[in-house]
């Protein structure tokens, strides 16, 4: 039965999908937000069948003959000791469920015709592969009288407490996601509330948990209309790994405001997933998302960045127009707060021949307009001309030679107008001619080559004096984005 929402005593979470992720910093609330949901929709057994994973998952992954007893005498028992975020005990109750979902597995599996008569198709394949493909150093395997880690180095046994915690870790949730799919109910509406599942993770187990999530409801798709999966998360990578998938929608829980409103995840998630993946993007590498207007604007700062030997720390975004690089630039002041403490990013678009009227900032993003038509006409600056080892008036010289020995070529007129321009045709589009300005000059390298490794050797020196390419460029653009850092 398809729903649109779930309400808790104050909760509120709307437009639910199979998969709703809700974003947050620390401090915001996810956490209560899920427990108030759970306490209060739980109760309603006829309708919903719920699951709640804590944040905090304590205890080894192995059977415990405690556990087992109150599980078996309190059906209560496992739901109230995971109402709270510190959960003891949680993975003991999870090795239960999974050796609880093997036996719902074979079950299934004897009354599935299309599963029993497919040989690819067994409990190993279909369930201990999924927990297999979260782990690097060791594997999960079934042992004589119950299931057993195995090192990928030498085959030995290793014992549960001597795994890492972060292996322990996605054991635990790999089973919980697992026993929740095996035991869906198709009469009723079924949750699944992970709280901050990202908790002790790599930010590579956090991706592959993302698609471990997408291929269980691939699995049972034709149930897809009864499962809601929410999670809460701060967790870029694990958020960026479901990106691509038609499952999933994204809201923003921010601190006293109770009401998330899910949206589908959107193209301009998808253009910027690749940025907000990397797990060291504002952490270690200080990298910055820059928003540029095409292919070209990017080409050109990625040389620059490489040019630099990493002192211009951005990492590209592109948007395929200046309607998507609004959208972009949305999407992102809605978003960077919710993932890092003091977030910083950068959208630059074409002058496209508008003369001082600088963009406003959208905090945390900064914005600006070149201060020329597009970033091609950098080519003609002297900076750049140096590097294709001449000057304007080498230039000059060489694009009238090149006049009087191709009078017939299309595009005679416009090197000509260049050539005898006063302002080197700052604000005039130029793009039919950027690369044939590179071989006027015989030089070899593409035009995107030359003004980025113009832009990556400029220096603070440059920026107290007279320098063309930044004039070109804008030297508020040049301060805050090459010298970000003061480097």
């Amino acid at each position: 039965m398809k729903i649109n929402e779930l309400k808790g005593r104050s909760a509120h979470l709307t437009n639910l999908n199979n998969i709703n992720v809700i974003m947050g910093r620390n401090g915001a609330g996810k956490s209560r937000f899920l427990r108030d949901i759970e306490e209060v929709t739980s109760q309603n057994k006829q309708l919903f069948y719920f699951r709640y994973v804590s944040p905090e998952r304590a205890g080894s992954f192995k059977r415990d003959g405690s556990v087992l007893t109150n599980m078996s005498n309190d059906p209560t028992w496992l739901r109230q000791v995971r109402a709270v975020n510190q959960a003891n005990n949680f993975k003991a109750a999870s090795a239960m469920l999974f050796r609880e979902a093997e036996t719902l597995y074979l079950r299934r599996l004897a009354s599935t015709p299309e599963i029993r008569m497919d040989p690819t198709r067994n409990f190993q394949t279909d369930r201990l592969s999924k927990v297999n493909q979260l782990l690097t150093n060791i594997s999960l395997e079934m042992g004589n009288a119950d299931f057993e880690f195995r090192s990928l180095t030498d085959g030995q046994l290793v014992i549960p407490d001597q795994i890492s915690s972060g292996e322990s870790e996605a054991v635990a949730l790999a089973s919980e996601i697992l026993y929740f799919f095996d035991t869906i109910d198709p009469a009723k509406t079924n949750i699944l509330l992970l709280d901050e599942p990202d908790v002790h993770l790599h930010p590579d187990l956090q991706a592959r948990l993302g698609k471990l999530i997408i291929a269980m409801l691939d699995e049972f798709k034709s149930y897809a209309e009864s499962i809601a999966v929410c999670l809460a998360t701060h967790s870029s990578p694990l958020v960026c790994s479901l990106a691509d998938s038609q499952y999933v929608s994204i809201g923003t829980k921010s601190f006293a405001v109770d009401t998330v409103e899910l949206k589908p995840t959107s193209a301009e998630l998808r253009k910027v997933a690749p940025f907000f993946g990397h797990p060291l993007s504002l952490s270690l590498s200080e990298d910055a998302a820059l928003i540029l207007e095409g292919e070209d604007d990017e080409r050109v700062w990625q040389q620059a960045a490489r040019t630099s030997q990493g002192r211009i720390k951005v990492f590209p975004v592109l948007a395929g127009s200046v309607d998507q690089q609004g959208e972009l630039e949305t999407f992102c002041v809605n978003l960077l707060d919710t993932l890092y403490d003091n977030p910083v990013a950068f959208s630059l678009r074409d002058g496209d021949g508008v003369v001082d009227q600088p963009l406003e900032h959208r905090p945390p993003i900064k914005r600006y307009r070149l201060q020329c038509y597009a970033i091609e006409n950098a080519l003609l600056t002297d900076p750049c001309l140096a590097v294709m080892g001449t000057t304007w008036e080498g230039f000059v010289a060489a694009a009238l030679k090149w006049e009087a020995e191709n009078q017939g070529h299309a595009d005679r007129t416009l090197i000509n107008e260049l050539a005898e321009s006063n302002d080197r045709l700052r604000h005039k589009k130029i793009k039919k001619v950027r690369q044939l300005v590179c071989a006027v000059l015989e030089c070899k390298k593409p035009w995107e080559v030359v003004v980025g490794q113009a832009i990556g050797a400029l220096t603070n020196e440059d920026l107290a004096s007279s320098n063309m390419l930044i004039d070109f460029l804008g030297a508020e653009m040049v301060s805050d984005i090459i010298f970000r850092n003061g480097a």
